[in-house]
């Protein structure tokens, strides 16, 4: 049994959709896809010093109820090179990893991260 009180974040996940603007130009848009509430857990996170800059990058996972509309957007995706995001707290995690915990089909388990500058 699956407690529905871990899930106690509010976040969004886009579709980022290749197109063009008015005047041709290729602009990249974003489609919602699920705005589900996750269990939110920062697995670790480091600095790199890349060209002389500091960056931070933190890897976190987001736990869902199983959604065959993310797991569709997810593969869709994988096959057509274009990414997954999720907003969360005024942050862009992009989506690296999607795992169906035990393939019960009940939960998502989506591994992203974020790079500040």
């Amino acid at each position: 049994m699956i407690n529905a009180g871990k899930y106690n974040h509010k976040i969004n996940i886009y579709e980022m959709v290749s197109g063009k603007d008015s005047a041709g130009f290729p602009v990249d848009t974003e489609r919602l896809v699920l705005s589900p509430y996750a269990n939110v857990k920062t697995t670790r996170g480091f600095t790199l010093i890349v060209n002389n800059s500091d960056f931070e990058k933190a890897y976190t996972n987001f736990t869902i109820r199983y959604s065959k509309k993310v797991v569709d957007a997810y593969y869709k995706s994988v096959d057509s090179n274009r990414k997954l995001e999720i907003d969360f707290r005024n942050k862009r995690y992009t989506l690296e990893y999607l795992n169906n915990i035990d393939e019960k089909d009940t939960e998502l388990e989506m591994q992203c991260k974020v790079v500040l500058k």
